[in-house]
C-alpha cells in the first residue's frame, strides 16, 4: 500500500540517539489513518490513529501469538488500550500524542549514515526533556507557520498533508523533567524473557500515559535496573 511518511528521532549531536520513530499514512486509497510505532520495536506495537476516530494501542498478530504468554494478557488481548480521538484543544486543532524524552535518555551510539530518511531533533539542554508533539490540523484550519510556534514557542520537525486535506504535524519543545509513578516491581516478560535479559548497556524502556486533554503520552527512557533481589 503506497504510503507517505515522517521518521524521526532526536540526538545529542555527538553519535548518540534516543528511540527513533515513524509516523505515516496510506495515499491515494481512499484512506486517512495515521500510524505510528517506534522503530526499536521492530513494528511490535503500533498505535492506529482511524478517520473514524477509533483509536489504540496494539500487538501485531504475529508478535503478540508468538511472545506473549502470561495468562492475564493473553486473555486481555493484542489491545493494550481503546481510546476515542481527544476533543480538540481549540476548533480543528487535535493534540494526538506526545512523546516525551528527558536528556539523558538519549545515550544510544549510532551511525548517523544509517538513518538516510530520519529527521533529527536537538536533544534537550541537561535538565530538561524534550516534548514531541503529533497535532493534526482539519483542512479549514489556517495556521501561521505551525501550531504553537508563537504561543508555546514549538519548533517544526516535519509535516504531511492527508488525502482528506488534514495537516500531520510534528513539532517539538523543551519541557521540563515530568514525575512518573513508580513502575511495578513484579512485571511480567515475553516468552522465553526474564530480567537477567534488562542487563544490558544502552537499554530503553517506553512508559505509557493518559493525559487530561485525552492524549496519549509515550515517555523514551533510558533504563536502569536495581541489582538487590531476584
Amino acid at each position: 500500500m503506497p504510503e507517505q511518511s515522517i521518521r524521526f528521532g532526536i540526538t545529542d549531536g555527538k553519535g548518540n540517539r534516543a528511540a527513533t520513530w515513524k509516523c505515516w499514512s496510506p495515499v491515494g486509497v481512499g484512506k486517512n489513518d495515521i500510524y505510528l510505532v517506534c522503530r526499536n520495536l521492530g513494528g511490535a506495537l503500533k498505535a492506529s490513529l482511524h478517520q473514524s476516530g477509533k483509536w489504540h494501542i496494539a500487538y501485531n498478530n504475529k508478535f503478540f501469538e508468538e511472545n506473549v504468554d502470561d495468562p492475564k494478557h493473553k486473555e486481555k488481548g493484542r489491545f493494550l488500550e481503546k481510546w476515542p480521538r481527544p476533543k480538540d484543544l481549540s476548533p480543528g486543532l487535535t493534540l494526538a500524542y506526545r512523546i516525551v524524552t528527558p536528556w539523558s535518555a538519549v545515550n544510544t551510539p549510532f551511525d548517523e549514515s544509517s538513518f538516510k530518511k530520519t529527521t533529527w531533533i536537538p536533544n534537550a539542554n541537561i535538565g530538561k526533556a524534550t516534548e514531541i508533539d503529533i497535532l493534526i490540523t482539519a483542512p479549514s484550519t489556517k495556521t501561521t507557520g505551525w501550531p504553537g510556534m508563537r504561543s508555546m514557542n514549538t519548533k517544526l520537525a516535519h509535516s504531511m498533508v492527508l488525502d482528506s486535506g488534514e495537516t500531520v504535524w510534528i513539532v517539538y519543545w523543551e519541557v521540563e523533567i515530568p514525575t512518573l509513578p513508580s513502575v511495578n516491581t513484579n512485571p511480567s516478560y515475553y516468552k522465553g524473557k526474564s530480567k537477567k535479559d534488562l542487563e544490558g548497556e544502552n537499554m530503553r524502556v517506553l512508559v505509557f500515559g493518559n493525559e487530561d486533554d485525552g492524549s496519549r503520552v509515550l515517555y523514551d527512557c533510558a533504563l536502569e535496573v536495581s541489582k538487590k533481589g531476584n
